[in-house]
């Protein structure tokens, strides 16, 4: 029945003027958006990521008698990692469920090598209700044809192979950190999925690395410099020494039935995890360290008046440059562990990675650093915190599926 009442009639008229008028505020309003992250190179998924988006993902979980628990920090007061992966699924699950714990890491931009053969979407699900997880291809993060200039010069002195992985880590880094500056992420940090960043509990003394995010509350304290001198709460980097573990010395069997009792879960052999396995580093530490960026205190000139994209304004061992970047300190209140792996995890990376050859090459990493081999066991304790705090179900269902078998096939993915 039509309806012929003037009233009626420019009441639907107003009706149709205002929902033209919103749908045209909506237009602009995202073509301004899309505009202005265009603009810095960020895409606007990679916006902030809130507290609310987790507690609706866990509510649409089909899982919500196990839902992992939320560290006492939001996703803007946690870190944001950046990695760059070939081929490491093996590695993947451990690192994200120590990190997780331990800074804790509540973002993780994840980008694949062309080279590779993996993806990791589904070890990354698992974590997709706590964490803002992004994965990137390589056109995600670097324009086309990007490597071609490189491949022309012919007066190299390493492979050109190895220039190129270099020169894609450090854009990845850069687009990265401009990334989590979007989504107003405090610190980040770019560690390979073989290194771990600890409290030095030998520096440090009787700090509880047994609570879930220790690491971001011990940075957030202020009188750190009373146990570092020089160190500057504001700083916006600082860079920690790495200490090389490696299995040229592995457990007694002694020393391995002590690990298991500590780990008593029938579920989990200590012999998957890196961080279990491997207890003894090489004397000296590596020459080269690893650092965390503070993106609050890093110069605005820095982070968003880029021109050049080619200008590389990060670097892999000393981010920012020593004019930035504090340490590393010859007692560091944080160290990274930096873990090898068995000759067979170095065999299989061999098959992609242009850094690793043959096992002569393997031995020389193993042994930098000379030395009596030290044992070093500060970081083995998160496990059992981690399984104490999350439920031992819980705990089990995120660490499935961590660590390398040896007696895997090398010719078949991880």
């Amino acid at each position: 029945m039509s309806c012929n009442i003037p009233w009626a009639q420019g009441f639907r008229k107003l009706n149709l003027l205002r929902l033209s008028i919103a749908l045209v505020s909506s237009l602009l309003l995202g073509t301004n958006t899309l505009i202005a992250f265009r603009g810095t190179g960020i895409h606007p998924s990679h916006l902030a990521f809130e507290e609310s988006d987790i507690l609706k993902r866990q509510g649409h979980s089909n899982h919500t008698s196990n839902a992992i628990k939320l560290p006492p920090y939001t996703p803007q007061e946690s870190f944001g990692a950046c990695a760059l992966v070939l081929n490491q699924n093996h590695r993947i699950t451990e690192w994200i469920a120590y990190h997780y714990f331990a800074l804790p890491m509540r973002t993780l931009i994840i980008a694949y090598d062309p080279k590779s053969t993996q993806r990791a979407t589904q070890l990354l699900h698992r974590w997709r209700t706590v964490m803002d997880i992004v994965e990137w291809e390589e056109d995600d993060y670097l324009p086309a044809n990007w490597s071609e200039g490189i491949a022309r010069q012919k007066f190299w002195a390493k492979p050109v192979e190895s220039v190129i992985y270099e020169n894609r880590q450090i854009y990845f880094m850069q687009q990265c950190t401009l990334a989590m500056a979007a989504k107003n992420v405090s610190r980040v940090i770019h560690h390979d999925v073989d290194e771990y960043l600890r409290i030095q509990t030998k520096v440090v003394r009787g700090f509880d690395t047994t609570r879930p995010g220790h690491i971001t509350a011990f940075l957030n304290q202020k009188n750190i410099s009373d146990v570092v001198p020089g160190w500057s709460h504001n700083a916006s980097c600082w860079v920690f020494h790495r200490h090389l573990f490696t299995p040229m010395r592995e457990d007694s069997s002694t020393e391995r039935q002590s690990i298991h009792k500590a780990i008593d879960f029938p579920w989990l052999r200590p012999v998957h995890l890196d961080t279990l396995r491997y207890r003894y580093r090489n004397a000296r530490i590596q020459q080269t360290g690893k650092g965390i960026l503070q993106l609050n205190h890093i110069p605005s000139t820095i982070l968003f008046r880029r021109v050049n994209f080619f200008d590389k304004w990060l670097k892999v061992h000393n981010p920012l440059g020593r004019s930035l970047c504090q340490g590393p300190w010859p007692s560091s209140p944080l160290i990274l562990n930096h873990y090898t792996g068995s000759y067979e995890a170095y065999l299989y990376a061999a098959q992609w990675d242009p850094r690793f050859q043959d096992r002569a090459e393997w031995e020389r990493r193993t042994a930098a650093g000379k030395g009596v081999p030290r044992l070093e066991d500060g970081i083995t304790n998160w496990v059992a915190a981690f399984v104490a705090w999350l439920s031992e179900p819980v705990a089990r269902m995120l660490l499935s599926d961590a660590g390398w078998r040896d007696e895997w096939n090398l010719r078949q993915d991880a």
